[in-house]
């Protein structure tokens, strides 16, 4: 596994020294620099010496200027790994924020920080982000579902860990490793991909359940154009 060099802007002092006491005992993670300054034009000046490929965005609230500094910041970095953590959010922050990692070729997450239930999670979804992944809170799928987002409606039978199942699974990671990032036993994990299969098999029928769930989950989340999720 590739190594994270982790810059982190976090507006709350309480995550910030969370941040400082988890990380440096992380193996794969080296934290270069953590701030509270938001400033998308200070954190280009801290970024250009540290040679971070991954940053990590906290703040209370998700509000339009951030996506804005997030696309200052690929413009200028188009490798980094992004992570954003909000306590709270908006639809229509979360749609442009779909927008913009629709329309970039490198990974980003975004989080609700009370879903982050181990530093290991928080290490691993650092880790896609570098990868060029994308990871969108499966309570965040579910506000898109309750919106009226066409192309997320079709997941809205599922429960918000059946999402959260499914999300890993989009990544490609064995039943047994999203148990260990979820701390679930693994047997639990298997009962809600089961749910997962039953509540999707109405959409449609597929000798390959795994595989048609998946796509339509990267339909849904705009990672997968509407032509090429169709299952044959």
């Amino acid at each position: 596994m590739q190594r994270a060099r982790l810059y982190i802007v976090e507006e709350q002092e309480l995550f910030r020294e969370a941040y400082k006491a988890f990380f440096p005992s992380e193996p794969t993670i080296d934290l270069v620099g953590i701030s509270e300054d938001r400033n998308a034009d200070r954190l280009l000046e801290e970024l250009a010496p540290l040679n971070a490929n991954a940053v990590l965005i906290g703040t209370k609230m998700l509000e339009p200027g951030i996506v804005e500094e997030l696309e200052v910041l690929r413009e200028n970095y188009p490798d980094l790994g992004l992570t954003l953590l909000s306590s709270f959010y908006d639809i229509k922050g979360i749609k442009r924020l779909r927008e913009f990692a629709k329309k970039r070729s490198k990974g980003c997450a975004y989080l609700l920080k009370y879903s982050i239930d181990s530093i290991g999670q928080l290490t691993q979804v650092v880790h896609e982000t570098v990868a060029g992944r994308v990871i969108l809170d499966p309570v965040v799928m579910e506000g898109l579902i309750e919106s009226g987002d066409a192309k997320a409606a079709i997941l809205k039978e599922l429960t918000t860990r059946e999402l959260e199942v499914l999300n890993w699974m989009s990544k490609g990671y064995r039943n047994n490793t999203i148990a260990e990032v979820l701390c679930l036993d693994p047997k639990t994990v298997e009962r809600h991909i089961n749910g997962i299969y039953s509540k999707l098999s109405t959409v449609v029928e597929s000798k390959h359940p795994r595989v048609n769930a998946v796509m339509l989950y990267l339909r849904a989340t705009g990672q997968l154009p509407s032509d090429e999720a169709s299952p044959e």
